[in-house]
């Protein structure tokens, strides 16, 4: 895990990335990004393959984070075979053509205070880690703890390095990375980011699904931007 190299007087605050600084979607620029390749029947091919469950998601029925999760692991493997180079400018093409368009500007605007106030700023997502790289750098955050991917001769296999950076395991690699030292703020959007939320001093619930916000008023965190 990289170290965040804070010095003992530094405060770090974490934010979740989609649904919390942004409304937009990876995955749907990859789709673009895929269809100008004129690779859209691959795209179509594992779309089709995954119709039923969609359906199930839909409707709001059987495991839809697994659901999630297989969607945008089968959208990466048909990135297979492109250098690091190509998905580090992809991620930069995702986040202006879409991620950064649709910011949330009120959240962005907290990020901006904690940076005034010399606090380090952490993103940690299940994104992509080449996509996670370009928001940090869009964002004018210090680091991202995201989604790695396995290289092979500087290609990206179309495989993850281990599982998506997500609910407990996002909790778990940021305190690693911590290493001891206290969480100052932590933002996140959905019942997942709850471990994360509850590990900071002051968490805050960023346009809440029902079961974050259940859990937020429980606890009684902030919450900013319900619906």
């Amino acid at each position: 895990m990289e170290d965040l190299a804070l010095t003992s007087n530094n405060e770090t605050v974490a934010f979740d990335i989609e649904g919390t600084l942004t409304t937009g979607t990876a995955w749907e620029g990859v789709r673009e990004y895929l269809i100008e390749k004129g690779e859209e029947d691959k795209f179509k091919a594992f779309q089709k393959s995954m119709t039923p469950r969609y359906l199930l998601y839909r409707l709001k029925l059987g495991d839809r984070q697994a659901f999630k999760e297989d969607w945008v692991a089968g959208v990466l493997r048909l990135l297979a075979g492109r250098s690091s180079e190509e998905l580090h400018d992809l991620g930069r093409r995702l986040v202006d053509r879409d991620l950064w368009q649709k910011r949330r500007e009120d959240v962005l605007d907290e990020l901006q205070g904690h940076k005034e106030a010399r606090r380090q700023i952490v993103l940690v997502s299940g994104q992509f880690q080449p996509f996670l790289d370009a928001f940090v750098e869009r964002a004018g955050a210090d680091v991202g703890i995201g989604t790695p991917g396995v290289w092979q001769d500087g290609r990206f296999s179309g495989e993850l390095a281990a599982p998506f950076t997500v609910g407990q395991r996002k909790a778990d690699l940021l305190s690693e990375a911590l290493n001891g030292r206290p969480l100052h703020a932590a933002y996140g959007d959905t019942g997942p980011d709850v471990p994360m939320l509850a590990m900071s001093e002051h968490p805050t619930a960023v346009y809440p699904d029902k079961e974050l916000l259940r859990e937020a008023r429980s606890r009684g965190w902030r919450v900013i931007g319900i619906q």
